[in-house]
């Protein structure tokens, strides 16, 4: 039994699978039929009514319905649909489930690899354009999404924030504290919490927790729309969903950022000054030390750094978003990624920064 070879999931190629199906008279009373859809990743609208209608017609005429799908896309829509003609079976060719060569499986880790530079390339491409335009136009700007959006990922993100930099004044101040006693010098922790607070750890730590907290809720949030066939439906209508989803909530962690970052050095010079308290350092002495060594460009610079940090928060979060498959598990893949590509992206851009200084000698 020859199958029925499935490219794509588009609209004219199951149009062109389902005129093969009548043409070749596959669709006649007792026959089977044998789908070949290996080369499918996931589903479509399209396919997924294609798939149901087939069994509708195999039930009236019985005709047996089976498969080639190692890939497994006929699994969420069987498990959404109760397929009466379909045979469960899932025929695999000895070809498929044969354990894949080195070249092979570095060819296609690189053409993965290659698609999703491409599809990350047009994302901003995209967003930068739409970015151009608001400057231009900015009363087309949803100011009040951008509004909901700080609010959930700065105002309603405060608290953590706020506890986790405390918390690191205290172990920076414990830790260092313990070696500058030894020469009787712990009055410079309160130097060293600075420095620290306000050129790297502030900015870098409050980063990973929004981009574990508000990241993830931006590509969950655009995923299940995307999902949900939201933003198919924005764009019929003309309304660009990076214009109306993406802008605002990039500029609203932009925003954010700096504003947890502040808290979080406040907290943990708190932290740090309760430390040296109990170490018989005046609280005077401690603040006139921050005060000491606390430079502008210090704090200016901690916080463009932040503010740099909540822009690539905010783009791979919304980016993964953007990308979300139409599958059972793909929300949840796209929040794992925009976490774990926002961290990544943030430790490559503080290293880049921080070699930039290096140079530059400040």
């Amino acid at each position: 039994m020859k199958p029925i070879v499935v490219r794509d999931s588009g609209a004219d190629e199951i149009a062109r699978v389902w005129g093969d199906l009548r043409r070749v008279d596959r669709l006649r009373k007792g026959s089977e039929v044998l789908l070949d859809v290996s080369a499918l990743t996931e589903g479509s609208a399209a396919f997924e009514a294609f798939f149901v209608a087939l069994d509708r017609h195999a039930v009236a005429h019985e005709v047996t319905v089976k498969a080639i799908d190692p890939n497994n896309v006929l699994g969420p829509i069987r498990a959404r649909y109760d397929f009466a003609a379909y045979s469960g079976e899932s025929v695999v060719t000895d070809a498929s489930h044969r354990r894949l060569s080195l070249s092979a499986a570095i060819g296609r880790y690189v053409c993965e690899g290659w698609r999703v530079f491409r599809e990350n390339a047009a994302f901003l491409g995209e967003t930068a354009v739409w970015t151009l335009g608001m400057l231009r136009h900015p009363g087309r700007f949803r100011f009040r999404d951008s509004a909901l959006a700080f609010e959930r990922a700065g105002v309603d993100g405060l608290p953590i924030t706020t506890l986790i930099g405390f918390l690191l004044g205290l172990i920076l101040a414990f830790e260092s504290a313990a070696s500058l006693q030894m020469f009787g010098v712990e009055v410079y922790v309160a130097d060293l919490i600075a420095i620290g607070l306000f050129r790297e750890l502030g900015p870098l730590v409050t980063a990973i927790i929004l981009a574990g907290r508000s990241g993830s809720a931006f590509a969950a949030e655009i995923g299940t729309m995307k999902v949900d066939e939201e933003l198919d439906a924005l764009t019929t209508f003309g309304l660009p969903p990076v214009q109306f989803l993406v802008l605002p909530r990039v500029l609203a962690a932009m925003l954010a950022m700096p504003v947890l970052t502040i808290f979080a050095e406040l907290a943990g010079l708190v932290g740090g000054a309760i430390v040296l308290r109990l170490m018989d350092v005046p609280t005077v002495v401690f603040w006139s030390h921050v005060k000491a060594t606390s430079t502008l460009f210090m704090i200016a610079f901690g916080l463009g750094k932040a503010a740099l940090f909540g822009l690539l928060v905010g783009l791979v979060g919304c980016g993964a978003g953007m990308r979300t498959r139409n599958t059972a598990d793909g929300v949840g893949v796209a929040a794992t990624t925009a976490v774990v590509g926002g961290i990544v992206a943030i430790a490559v851009t503080d290293g880049i920064l921080a070699v930039i200084c290096y140079i530059f000698g400040v």
